[in-house]
């Protein structure tokens, strides 16, 4: 199997004044993403889940929540074998898994995505 060397990292920075985790890949083309998009993009389950049920509250808007908004504060993060990093944020979430491939295709540059960044996942 061969994979994209543009689809690997060779610097990620998390930079929390600015609330952007920055990722310069093997190619030299740097991606900013920001840390609200990367949490309204988190692709675990129970997020995906989250924005279902919100898209479905469209239709029917009586829909109630008690729990706080997702934080978008990293507190860490942590390479997942040489394809991902999983980000901790600052409410304890920890289950969503950034693929660096899905990242790059992603990337919220103008040259990248002329019409702005993609979803990360298709719920």
């Amino acid at each position: 199997m061969t994979t994209n060397p543009g689809a690997r990292p060779q610097e990620i920075t998390i930079n929390r004044a600015a609330s952007v985790m920055r990722i310069l890949w093997l190619d030299g083309h740097a991606s900013e993403f920001p840390l609200r998009w990367l949490r309204a993009n988190c692709p675990c389950a129970t997020c995906r889940e989250e924005r279902r049920a919100a898209t479905m509250a469209v239709a029917d808007p009586l829909r109630l929540t008690a729990t706080p908004p997702p934080s978008t504060e990293v507190m860490g993060a942590e390479f997942v074998g040489q394809y991902a990093i999983r980000l901790t944020w600052s409410d304890g979430h920890a289950t969503g898994i950034f693929p660096f491939a899905a990242l790059r295709a992603c990337c919220p540059c103008s040259t990248c995505n002329p019409e702005g960044a993609p979803p990360l996942v298709i719920d």
